[in-house]
């Protein structure tokens, strides 16, 4: 953090990147619990286009010195004030560290500037190897999937909005002139057609070679505009404490998909929590205490280290290892290294800290060519330098031979370099016999098979049932309707295209079978480090950085923190203030800005509402009161008036809580007049029960 403030206050204004929503959203409340006039910004998708529109214009204006985004901005911005970027934590991929580089020094003659901040040694060296992979022009092939069955339906149907009927012939032709679908078939058109005219409200007719409307045209238009996005339409689940009914958070319905399995430990807001189940739209869980193999929340945002650049991470690894055992010191092997890589040694020889204490311990070092295997407290740890998709794809073909063995599911997670599965009955030898038998497998058959039967595969095909038509937009996916879906589906192209999209977006089927094959040759070695009372080294460092330091806070510290985020975050909040005496004044500001008493400077009112909306849009709402037409946000104003007349700066804190309205406001004010700890406690409060009551209102 004191890096980052010291890098933006030396440049005019920078992007500070971050891979996930909830990163850039702590990072913002840390600058602003330590110094809320720091002028730094938040942006990203998950924010109203009001609060996204209003950090971009600060960030142009001058106003604002830093903006934390995500991807959200990656594209999107080409300011020219923007003189460096920063990258909090690895990038992940070549392309993602130059694309969000080059947001910087937008201007003729410039040069763009980036900086990567990292944490731990598994995201130091990942930078460092991806930086120089960059500098080599090495950037990772796009990947897209070919004839996507869901895109073609939706084109297909397209054609029907400007006439009734097309020729199934003509259409393929047309298609195969788009790259995606170069290589269309025309059965593979007929065959998602015929699936269209056999859903129970039909899509469209087939017949001669031809296809139309179903008669009524409502249905074509419906289902075209309903579905322009390819973008899955995520859901949200209710996190509830199953000892005393209160609400915890919100899980993505993506998160829940994959590892919503009883006995699964997550990691949310500095708490650890274990799933007891999935019921509806609520996942049911306890707190624990024991952090090894928790999954942080966050872990579906995060973005895919490629299968290059891990084995590259895992080669250098091996070098120093190698020449820390020849009895070459550190900082020799950093030097060395770190002229290779265009890095200071301080850097190598921080990124290489874990590789240090491995070997001082006598352990095996995990490279791009050795595995190790170890047990620690009911959590085998799989070290393995395959990036994350080919290390997904092997937890899930060890997860499932271990549950067939075992007679019950394995909870299992993977990141670029480790793969941990947990179950108390699995030793580290058993782990390297499976993946020897696997190697000698047919990978593709038995991968089908897995697939078919995950959670995951299972909210695949629901997105892909919404984007072909046979699920609204809006249709409750309870358990029980995706196993009657797998049922109906299977055989058809929905079906087909889920499979699909897992095996070609979640998963890398053909460099694991390479992995699979260099185990089996010899060319990749596994040793067991047995069972230990505490991680290795480097698992350990890994798990305690990476996984969010995961040792659980106390709960009165938990408390505290929650309390002091949910401060900054509300007098960050920023409204459109208005004059409901002259009407002339209307303002946007941050709440922290108030005057206890807030007045109007035209007028010397009392009467100042606020509003969420932006103020173009505000003073529009004016304008039509003027005229005699009345909306939401003048109701939204009046009522706000009433209460910041009443009891000033504290009525404002209080509604710019999230889902409180102005009732349940009189009601916290009320009991707390003052801007207090008690008023922000009575707050998240009032803020857990909206959550609550929104999910059941659902």
């Amino acid at each position: 953090l004191r890096e980052s403030r010291r890098l933006i206050e030396g440049h005019n204004s920078v992007l500070v990147f971050t891979n996930t929503r909830p990163t850039a959203e702590a990072l913002a409340s840390r600058f602003r619990l330590w110094d809320m006039g720091f002028p730094v910004g938040v942006h990203h998708g998950s924010l109203s286009s009001f609060a996204r529109v209003r950090a971009e214009s600060g960030l142009k204006g001058g106003g604002l010195r830093g903006l934390i985004c995500t991807s959200s901005l990656e594209l999107g911005i080409d300011v020219g004030r923007i003189d460096l970027v920063i990258q909090y934590n690895s990038p992940r991929q070549v392309t993602r560290l130059l694309q969000r580089v080059g947001r910087s020094g937008h201007r003729i003659g410039e040069v763009s500037r980036g900086v990567v901040v990292v944490q731990d040694p598994d995201d130091a060296l990942e930078a460092v190897v991806i930086a120089a992979r960059a500098r080599r022009g090495e950037l990772e092939p796009v990947r897209s999937l070919a004839t996507p069955l869901d895109v073609l339906l939706h084109a297909a149907v397209s054609t029907l909005l400007a006439s009734r009927s097309s020729r199934i012939g003509d259409l393929v032709r047309v298609f195969r002139r788009a790259y995606p679908f170069r290589n269309l078939k025309e059965d593979e058109l007929r065959a998602v057609l015929k699936f269209a005219e056999s859903l129970e409200r039909r899509l469209v007719r087939v017949a001669d070679g031809e296809f139309s409307r179903p008669g009524s045209q409502e249905r074509v238009f419906s289902y075209y505009f309903n579905n322009l996005s390819m973008i899955p339409e995520l859901k949200q689940y209710l996190i509830v404490d199953d000892s005393n009914v209160e609400p915890v958070g919100v899980l993505d319905e993506s998160f829940v998909a994959e590892y919503g399995e009883p006995g699964v430990r997550f990691v949310i807001g500095g708490g650890l929590w274990r799933i007891v189940q999935v019921y509806r739209n609520t996942v049911y869980v306890k707190p624990d205490e024991d952090p090894l193999g928790a999954i942080p929340t966050w872990i579906g945002e995060e973005i895919p280290v490629p299968f290059a650049v891990a084995q590259e991470v895992g080669r250098i690894r091996g070098r120093a290892a190698s020449m820390l055992g020849s009895g070459a010191s550190i900082d020799d092997a950093a030097a060395e290294l770190s002229r290779e890589y265009g890095v200071s040694a301080g850097t190598m020889k921080s990124a290489l800290s874990d590789v240090q204490a491995q070997v001082r311990e006598g352990l095996p070092v995990p490279s791009d060519r050795l595995l190790t295997v170890e047990a620690v407290r009911g959590v085998c740890i799989l070290s393995a330098s395959f990036g994350t998709l080919v290390n997904r794809t092997l937890a899930r073909l060890l997860a499932h031979a271990i549950s067939d063995e075992l007679g019950h599911p394995v909870a299992t997670s993977a990141d670029p370099y480790r793969i941990i599965l947990r179950s108390e009955d699995l030793a580290p030898e058993r782990i390297i016999e499976l993946l020897r038998r696997e190697a000698a497998g047919d990978l593709e058959k038995d991968l089908r098979e897995i697939v078919e039967e995950s959670r995951f595969f299972r909210w695949r095909l629901a997105q892909v049932a919404r984007r072909m038509g046979v699920l609204e937009r809006e249709a409750e996916v309870t358990s029980s309707v995706l196993d009657k879906l797998t049922r109906a589906l299977r055989g058809t192209p929905a079906f087909e295209e889920s499979f699909r999209e897992v095996v070609g977006k979640d998963l890398d089927v053909s460099r694991t079978a390479e992995v699979l094959r260099r185990i089996g040759s010899g060319e990749i070695s596994i040793v067991s480090m047995g069972r230990r009372d505490e991680p290795s080294p480097m698992s350990a460092l890994a798990l305690q950085q990476r996984y969010l330091s995961l040792e659980p806070a106390a709960p009165k510290r938990l408390r505290l923190l929650a309390l002091a985020s949910a401060k900054v975050r509300l007098l960050s909040e920023v409204r459109t203030f208005t004059c409901l005496g002259c009407r002339e004044f209307v303002r946007e500001a941050v709440i922290n800005e108030l005057d206890e008493r807030p007045r109007c400077p035209s007028c010397g009112s009392g009467m100042i509402g606020m509003s969420e909306h932006p103020e173009s849009d505000v003073r529009r709402a004016l304008e039509m009161l003027a005229s005699g037409r009345r909306t939401g946000i003048v109701g939204e104003i009046e009522s706000s008036a009433r209460l910041i007349s009443t009891y000033g700066k504290p009525a404002a804190i209080v509604l710019a809580g999230r889902g409180i309205t102005p009732s349940s406001a009189a009601k916290i004010l009320a009991k707390e007049r003052k801007v207090s700890d008690r008023l922000f406690e009575l707050i998240v409060e009032e803020e857990r029960e909206a959550l609550f009551r929104r999910f059941s209102w659902k």
